[in-house]
């Protein structure tokens, strides 16, 4: 097969297997996942009655929807209610493992509320220090906040955005967030009361989505991995291809060279032209190298082979 031959196949063997690795690449460079509706986790009504508070939820799942009726009544600093997901329950069954958020880095939270302004998302991890197993207010959290109005309107919370609060901190005797977090050793997920919510005076919020998304590290990494060998087999079918071009120029010539060399000898034994006469005719114009390049062929020179088979 031709060099130019070769080199063009390859040429488009390439485009073909770059166009298909983009979309494979586009298709599922990132994990995505429809955390609500549809999950399969138990959900509960939050409440701070494990840090000693009174305040109530009353929750209710609309088809597609969450809604969370909640009145703070309690007089501590940090009053809360809302809605939970036990991410340790599937389908109200224990869950083999811990929710691992480490897939993802962003949360995606669609909803609307009646006067507060704000949400608070959080996620309660286990921490193999500080947590102790069924102790709620051992767990460490995780929080963000979610920007809400009377409209439903839809949040991208970065996990990067997420903090431990200073409470948890003080509490377990910490003098700053030591940047653990264990996003692979979830245990809840909590939507909460945030700016806006007053003692006593009940209110109300709608949860309509929680998507997630990430980057899909490991299949990103082997797609490179992909076309990295695409790219380096495809230089080397380039390479070899011009060593194969480089060898039959080379081959041919040779040819030529011997055939050239065997009509000077026909030449030398039928004729009496001389050696330059003949090297011309074949198309050489150095009689030098006409005469050592007959002498490589055929063991002699010129002339010396003339009177040998004259």
């Amino acid at each position: 097969m031709k060099t130019r031959t070769i080199r063009v196949i390859s040429l488009a063997a390439l485009v073909v297997l770059l166009g298909a690795w983009t979309a494979l690449f586009c298709m599922f460079k990132d994990n995505s996942l429809l955390f609500f509706p549809g999950l399969p986790y138990e959900t509960y009504a939050l409440t701070d009655a494990p840090s000693g508070g009174y305040s109530t939820s009353d929750i209710t799942l609309h088809g597609d929807t969450i809604s969370a009726k909640v009145n703070i009544r309690s007089g501590m600093a940090y009053p809360y209610a809302g809605v939970g997901v036990n991410l340790m329950s599937v389908d109200h069954r224990p869950a083999a493992s811990r929710f691992d958020f480490s897939k993802f880095d962003t949360i995606a939270v669609s909803a609307s509320a009646g006067r507060m302004k704000s949400l608070i998302v959080r996620i309660l991890t286990d921490d193999p220090q500080y947590s102790r197993e069924g102790d709620y207010l051992s767990y460490r959290p995780l929080l963000a906040t979610v920007p809400v109005s009377p409209q439903a309107s839809e949040t991208k919370l970065p996990l990067s955005s997420f903090a431990v609060p200073e409470r948890w901190l003080v509490m377990n005797g910490l003098d700053h967030d030591d940047g653990f977090t264990y996003w692979n050793r979830a245990l809840l997920f909590e939507i909460s009361n945030g700016e806006g919510a007053l003692r006593g005076i009940p209110d109300e919020f709608e949860i309509y989505s929680i998507r997630m998304y990430g980057r899909n590290h490991g299949f990103v990494n082997v797609m490179y991995i992909v076309l990295a060998l695409v790219i380096v087999v495809f230089l080397v079918s380039q390479v070899l291809a011009g060593r194969e071009g480089a060898r039959n120029k080379k081959d041919e010539r040779e040819k030529a060279t011997k055939k050239q060399l065997a009509e000077a000898a026909t030449l030398l034994k039928t004729t009496d032209r001389s050696v330059a006469e003949i090297a011309l005719a074949i198309g050489e114009k150095n009689v030098s190298a006409f005469e050592r390049k007959f002498r490589k062929e055929y063991g002699k020179k010129p002339l010396a082979y003339r009177r040998e088979n004259a």
